[in-house]
Formats: C-alpha cells, structure tokens, sequence
C-alpha cells in the first residue's frame, strides 16, 4: 500500500460518517441539554463566554442556563447549572465593546435554528451544528461582563477591524466587501447580486480563505526566513505561527483549517527531512476535523475544500497529458540572427504560455470532476462553462491578493486597489459575457446516493486506467532509452575504428526498437486508452442526467401560512397553483426555486394564481422576476376570469409583473373560468369555479377551482381538488359546479382557506368524501388556522388530515403502481 497513513485515515472519516448516520455523533453528558429540547420563544437567562463578535452578534459558548421558563428555573432556584452543549449567537440592537474571552451574563428570547421543510430548502440547524452553533438569543439583555479576556484574540480583532476599515476607505463599497471577504474571511458585507453572479458562474471559491492564501503568506516566509539563513525549524515555526495568527484573525473557516493544518504537516516533515505528501495530508486533516466534529461531513465547504484537493493530487496526475517538450538543437545568435533570436524567444513564450493554459485547463477540469457529485448534492446544478471560465479568473487571483494586502497594510500603498479594482471589474465583466450564453447551467436535480457511489467509482476506475497507461509509457520509454544507451555504450568499447558493418549492425539494432511497428501499436494504446477514458468520464457524468420516471406527483411545499403546490405529471408536465406566504419573506427565492433545482426543473407549463392575495402570489411574482438568470422558462400565467371590470384592480400588479418578466420579453396571460378543460397523456384539468365574468368584491370568493384526474396506466386513476381560498358566495357556486358535474368521492383535497372555519362546509365534505384533506398553514400563526371548527368537521367525516405546519412538505405520488403519500419531516 503507497499511503497506509491516508488510508487509515480514510478508515477513520468513513467510521465517522457511520456514526453521523446512525445517531451517535453526538455525546451529551449526564445532566447537560441540547438545544434542540428547548422550545422557539423560551425565555433564558444564561452565562457563557464571548468567542466570536461581528457588528450586532456575539458568539457564547460553555452555556450555562440559570433561569428558563422551559425547564422551570427560576432565580430563586438559581442554585441549579444546567449546560448546554452548543454555542448561541446573541443578537443586540448596539454592539457592546465586549472583548473576546469575556464572561457575560445575558437575558433573551430563545429561537432555535431553523430546519429545512421542504426538498432543496437550505438547512441552517444542520449548517449551525457544523459550527457547533444551537440557536440564537434575541432582544439579548447583557446583564454582566467580567473583567478577563484573551488579549491575543482581542488583539487579532483590532487588527482586523483595521484593515476592514482601510479596505473601505480604499475601496468602493461594493468591491471592498469583496476584498474583506478575500483578505480577510468577512462575507457578510457582500453584495446579494454580485455573489449570486460569482456563484452562478462557478468562481465564488475564489472568496474563500484557502490554500492560495497559505501559499502566498505562509510559504512566502518561510522561504524569505531561509534565504536569510535562519534554519529549517526557525522559518517553518515562524511562518506556522504567523499563519496560525491570519486564521485566528479570519475566524478559522473551514477551508482556512484544511490548508493551515496542511500547511503544518509540510513543516513538520520540512523540519524532520521527511517526504511531504499532500494527499496523506489531507486524510490526516479530514480525519482530525470530523473525529472532532461529524457534523463536517454534512457541511458543503468542508466537503468542496477537500474534494478540490484530492481532484488536484489524484485526478489531475493521471488526467492532464505529458507536457514534456522535446530537445531540440540550439544555434548560437550569430547562427540564427538577431531576428531568428527573436522568433525563437517568441516561440519559446508561446509554448510556456500553452503548456501553463494547457496544466490549468486539465486542473480546473479534475477539480470539477472531483466536485460535481458534492455540487449536485447541495446546490443541484452546475455552471457548464465554469471550467474555462476560471482560466481567465485563476490567475488573476495572486496578483490580486498581493496588491490587496500591500494596499491594506501599508499606509500611503492604497494606489494599488486600482489594479485590484480592474481585475474585480474584469471578473464582473466576464461572469457576466459567460452568464449569457446558452445552455449556461446543467440543472440535474439532486442525485442519489447510489448514483454518487457508481460516479466515483467510474472516476476511480478511470484515474486508475490512465495511471496505468502512463505507467506502460515511461516503462517503454525507459527500455528504448536503455537500450540505445548499451549500443552506443558496446560502439564506444569497439576497435575504435569506424567499422562500416558494424554501424550498420548496431544501427539496425537501434531502429528495430524505435521500429514504426512500435510507435504505431504506442499509438494504437495511446489513443485507445483516451478513448476509454473519455468514456467512462462521459458515462459517469452523464449517469446524474437519468431520472426513472417518477410517475404522477403532488407536492404541497411548506411556505408558512399560505399555499404552493406543485403538479407534476408522469407525461411531464409541470404546473404550479398559487406560491405566496405572509409568514415567511422571500418564499419565491427561498422556497420554490431550490425545490424546482433540486427536482431538476427547468420549465412551468402553467402558473395558476388562484387570486392576488399575497399569501397565494408573492412567491410566484419572485419566481417570475428571477425566473430568467436562474434558467427557468414560464411558459403561461393563468388567472381567474373574473368580470373585465375587476380585472385591473384586482390582478393589476399581476399582469404587469407578467409584462416585464423573461427580461422584459413577457409571460402570456390567460384567464381560466368554469368549464374550461384541458388534458396531457397523464392527467385531465377541470375547472370548476368561478363562472366567467365572476363579480365579487371579496377575492376570496373568485379563486380558481381545478379538479385534477390522473391516469395511470399501471394503477387505478386517482384525483385532486384545489380550491384556493374559496368560501361563502364562491363557494356556494363551486358547489353547485361539483353537484352539477356528479363530482365526488376524491382522493386528494387541498382544503380552502388554509382551515378557515369559514370555508369547507360539511355539506361539500359529505360530497367530496376526500380519502386525505391537506392543509396547508404557518405554524403558530397569528390567525389561529386550522380553526377547531374545521378539524371537527374533517374528522367526523373520516377523512385523514396532514397539516404544513406539523410535517412540512407533502407529497402524493402514484409510483410504483399504488398510491403513496409522504412527509418531509415530523413536528
């Protein structure tokens, strides 16, 4: 075995993962408490140590709760510890000048992270808990301070708060955020727009502390330290501690710890005159972190920093060429002429710079080979043009950190942001020439474990190929090379005579090893080999692109108190009825859009909007805003058809976002009314509700009513009734809509009005008779729905009841020949 230490590390990372899955990752002590048992709004009074500061946020950690409505404490029970394993973030009105290291006490309002609801949705309780982060203590009251801290760490933040300040006076606002963040780890400054841009394209790792940073800091003084003389240990200890300070100064991410921790293990084998080898480097570092925290295997900065290196120290050996250049015969300038030394230098550069592009292009590609399945995992699609992209972006990178960091720490040096400002400008100008051109970004959906496992075997098996074949090579050349090397070895041991014969003899010799044959069968390998290995990568990659058919499917997304549902057919069809919240901000954004990418959808038949009140719209105007940067084509927005009279001040604001979405080209507007009908291979649409030319001051009364009927060819049909936020007139209307057409006995029922008491009758109940009544409201929400009421009368009518707000997203699918219903997560 070459790397028994990167295997047994690999061992431990995969025994980690093991107990991450099963559930022993965490290890809470006798008497302590996690705060996933302490409920949203529970009132605290704790003790705990500031870690962390930004400008209205303090970090605690070694939690100490003294007083809690939520496990009874009070302050006359103040005699009582209860620890909490993780750390809070406490959020003030005014920052406080509170050192690092200092003991606080605090009185606030508990809120736990929030967990992902729905499919896609980012998942911050599993992102904090990376972090080793429980919650946050809102309208935090500090209450006491203690008079120690860590004056190093302090020290660090000073400095740091410093630079910041000089970054901004040197720079405009937008492009000294970026440079905080570069320079210093600080991203929360960032633009929204310009990192949507650089994460669209592909090259927002580039704002990440990592190995370019260690490079450029850590090794630039060690080698400076020993070009002066100092010894090995000297110059490696001082460039360790200076780099130890830069991490400590940035807050340490995670990508900072992989390089730094790697970055360590380079010195120590500096120091010991022993081989450093990165890739048992990088076991050692993964193995260190996740021993410490399991956690990290869920966290997708952990998992991209460290699959970039193992596709640069893996991959990229056995993918990219041999870039060796054959000798040639030099000619003195005097042979060559001044202008002949002049082509000869130009061509000399030429092939640098071809052979410098050529390394990066097959370095950018095994990155995103090694990558891809990590990308797809946590963000469901990819940047097709990423690769070439970052060989514009990439080498720019050095020279602007360079010029950034002599701008930001030596004073009167702050002429050198222009050059950091175009080079800025520049990966601007260029994210946004490659943000325009077709097929831009490859939007799978999120894969399968078994498709992840099958993708980095065929990887595996594919680097293993090529080593081999380049193996088989420098063997072959090594053979001729020793063999030319004894005949012209056995010509010199000869009388010393140029005997023609044996010339001709030897020279024989030597041309049956370099015989044509030969070269042609190396040929033969050599392209054959290529072609193997072109074929396994495009059957690897391509491998995420299947999808079996997933049949008939409707999903109700948790957006809070409002609805999303989301039909889709098993002729694939995409249609989507209502999106908005008035619990929730930015559903569109937050919601629906990583469901669709995580689905892998890229185009909406239809957009049904029951009627224009927020709860049921917003979302869906976002998705119409920003439908076109994120790749997703509407092909139609449907309206209720009310009286024309209404229309304008009713659906105005709808019909207008619909003018000027799709970059101003439009989306068509239709008007749906009772009666009308349209069907696909797997499914007829039938609506019920409102009558043309509908007239009601109350947009309730007018929302759309659609009954869905689904075939499927290996079960039995099963059907769907949406009915917005129907109740009183409109519903007296759609119900004499459902006796005239002899509509009953359903299978799936959205009930209207999120639980209103006030809609779903139990007269339209005894004609449904729904199998399974969905309701679809915010938790804790401040108009009391479902309504007692209601839930009465669903259950004296035996039908079964799932609620948003207790399971999250819920989705009905008839897959595999039967009808299945399932939830994305428990209360």
């Amino acid at each position: 075995m070459r790397r028994p230490l990167f295997a047994a590390a690999l061992f431990l990372v995969i025994i980690a993962a093991v107990r991450l899955k099963v559930g022993w990752a965490d290890n809470v002590r006798p008497g302590d408490v996690r705060s996933g048992e302490m409920a949203s709004r529970d009132i605290l009074l704790v003790t705990g140590q500031v870690y962390q500061k930004e400008d209205t946020s303090i970090y605690l950690k070694s939690i100490v709760i003294w007083e809690s409505n939520a496990f009874g404490l009070s302050s006359a029970h103040s005699g009582r510890e209860i620890h909490c394993q993780e750390n809070f973030i406490l959020e003030t009105q005014e920052m406080p000048n509170i050192p690092l290291g200092s003991t606080i006490a605090v009185r606030g309002v508990f809120v736990p992270c929030s967990k992902a609801t729905n499919p896609g949705e980012f998942d911050s309780a599993v992102y904090y808990r990376t972090l080793g982060i429980g919650g946050r203590l809102r309208k935090a009251e500090i209450l006491a301070v203690s008079g120690e801290y860590w004056r190093v760490r302090e020290g660090l933040y000073r400095i740091k708060q410093y630079f910041k300040e000089r970054l901004y006076n040197i720079f405009p606002e937008k492009e000294a955020a970026v440079m905080s963040a570069l320079l210093l780890g600080d991203k929360k400054d960032l633009d929204g727009e310009l990192k949507d841009l650089y994460k669209r394209n592909g090259i927002l790792h580039i704002l990440s502390i990592s190995s370019l940073h260690i490079t450029i800091i850590g090794m630039s003084v060690y080698r400076l330290l020993r070009r002066t003389g100092l010894p090995v240990w000297a110059s490696a200890a001082a460039g360790s501690v200076l780099l130890l300070l830069y991490g400590c100064m940035t807050g340490f991410s995670v990508s900072a710890c992989r390089a730094i921790g790697m970055y360590l293990i380079k010195m120590l084998a500096e120091v010991t005159g022993r081989t450093y080898d990165m890739l048992t480097a990088l076991g050692v570092m993964g193995a260190v972190m996740v021993i410490g925290n399991p956690y990290y295997l869920r966290n997708s900065g952990f998992l991209l920093s460290f699959t970039s290196v193992l596709g640069i120290g893996a991959v990229d050996p056995a993918l990219a060429p041999d870039t060796g250049r054959k000798a040639r015969k030099t000619k003195s300038v005097a042979e060559k002429g001044i202008w002949g030394t002049a082509y000869s230098n130009l061509e000399n550069a030429a092939g640098n710079l071809s052979k410098s592009l050529r390394q990066s292009a097959f370095a950018s590609l095994s990155i995103t080979l090694t990558t891809l399945p990590v990308q797809l995992w946590f963000y469901y699609e990819i940047p097709i043009y990423s690769v070439f992209l970052n060989l514009f972006v990439i080498p720019f990178v050095k020279p602007l950190m360079i010029a950034g960091l002599i701008a930001m720490v030596i004073p009167g040096l702050g002429i050198l942001g222009l050059v950091d400002k175009s080079i800025l400008s520049m990966y601007e100008f260029l994210c946004g020439c490659f943000d325009r051109l077709p097929f831009h970004t490859w939007n799978p959906g999120c894969p399968e474990v078994w498709q992840i496992v099958v993708y980095y075997l065929l990887l595996a098996a594919m680097v293993m190929l090529r080593t081999r074949l380049k193996e088989g090579k420098e063997k072959t050349d090594l053979a001729g090379t020793f063999k030319t090397v004894c005949a012209g070895t056995k010509a010199e041991k000869g009388k010393g005579e140029r005997d023609g014969l044996k010339t001709d003899v030897r020279g024989k010799a030597t041309e049956k090893n370099n015989s044509p044959e030969r070269g042609k069968a190396t040929i033969v390998i050599k392209y054959a080999g290529g072609l193997a290995s072109a074929g396994i990568l495009s059957m690897a990659v391509l491998l995420f692109a299947w999808h079996p058919s997933s049949g008939n499917r409707v999903v109700f997304l948790d957006v809070g108190q409002g609805d999303c549902i989301l039909v889709h057919t098993g002729s694939g069809e995409n249609y989507l009825f209502d999106c908005g919240s008035s619990s929730r901000s930015n559903v569109g954004r937050y919601v629906l859009l990583p469901y669709l990418k995580y689905s892998g959808i890229r185009d909406i038949d239809a957009i049904f909007l029951s009627h224009p009140d927020a709860d049921h719209v917003n979302g869906a105007l976002e998705l119409m805003d920003m439908g076109m940067e994120n790749n997703i084509t509407i092909r139609q927005l449907v309206l209720p058809a009310i009286e024309e009279g209404l229309r304008e001040e009713q659906l105005g604001t709808l019909t207008q976002a619909a003018a000027g979405a799709d970059g101003g080209k439009g989306i068509p507007v239709g008007y749906l009314a009772a009666g009308d009908s349209w069907s696909c291979k797997s499914a007829d649409f039938f609506c019920l509700h409102p009558n043309r030319g509908f007239s009601s001051r109350d947009v309730n009364a007018g929302s759309e009513c659609v009954l869905v009927e689904f075939k499927n060819a290996s079960s039995v049909g099963w059907t769907l009734l949406l009915t917005g936020d129907v109740e009183e007139k409109g519903e007296e209307a759609f119900l004499k809509a459902l006796q005239a057409e002899d509509i009953g006995n359903i299978t799936v029922l959205k009930a209207a009005h999120h639980g209103s008491r006030n809609s779903t009758p139990a007269e339209l109940l005894d004609r449904l008779n729904p199998l399974l009544t969905v309701i679809s409201c915010g938790r804790n929400n401040r108009y009391g729905h479902p309504h007692t009421e209601l839930l009465e009368r669903l259950e004296a009518s035996g039908t079964d009841i799932l609620r948003t707000d207790r399971v999250g997203a819920i989705t009905v699918t008839d897959r595999g020949g039967e009808l299945r219903v399932w939830w994305f997560s428990e209360e």
